[in-house]
């Protein structure tokens, strides 16, 4: 059975396949086209999908 933090870093790597890659900060145009997330995005997206898998799933599943 998975935990609660895997079940949500499965629903952020869903949501964007580039979850889990480094993105640096640049002033170039190619810095708006990499794939990739920063630290804060990441915090981000991961803060969001555990408020949905708090509030809409969690309460739907059974925890052995």
């Amino acid at each position: 059975m998975k935990t609660r933090e895997e079940i949500i870093t499965a629903m952020c790597y869903t949501y964007r396949h580039d979850y889990g890659l480094n993105k640096t900060v640049g002033t170039g145009f190619a810095d708006t086209i990499t794939s990739g997330m920063t630290d804060n995005e990441r915090q981000a997206l991961w803060n969001q999908m555990a408020q949905i898998f708090d509030n809409d799933i969690a309460p739907h599943m059974e925890f052995i």
